[in-house]
């Protein structure tokens, strides 16, 4: 069991995580969602093979295939300086 620390949901389920907005500084972002990003991460094929959501979810926090949707880098590693996901509006 995998369980996500900010939508308590079992990531395994294929479920996105609820969490749509991420912050950083004074802003806040809209999350890319699996299939939405600029490269083929196979989401027409399967379901994203770090944290296991279906296309057009959002990935679980911490997720390896996760863009960043300031620079387009891998977010748990682009220094962007974007923190913990928040529930939006």
């Amino acid at each position: 069991m995998a369980i996500c620390q900010d939508c308590n949901q079992e990531m395994q389920e294929g479920k996105g995580c609820t969490f749509p907005k991420i912050a950083g500084g004074y802003k806040t972002y809209d999350r890319i969602k699996y299939g939405e990003e600029s490269e083929d991460w196979g989401a027409d094929r399967q379901k994203c093979h770090d944290c296991a959501v279906s296309k057009n979810s959002i990935h679980h926090f911490g997720c390896d295939a996760e863009r960043c949707p300031k620079c387009e880098g891998q977010i748990i590693s682009c220094g962007c300086g974007l923190e913990r996901p928040q529930k939006g509006r």
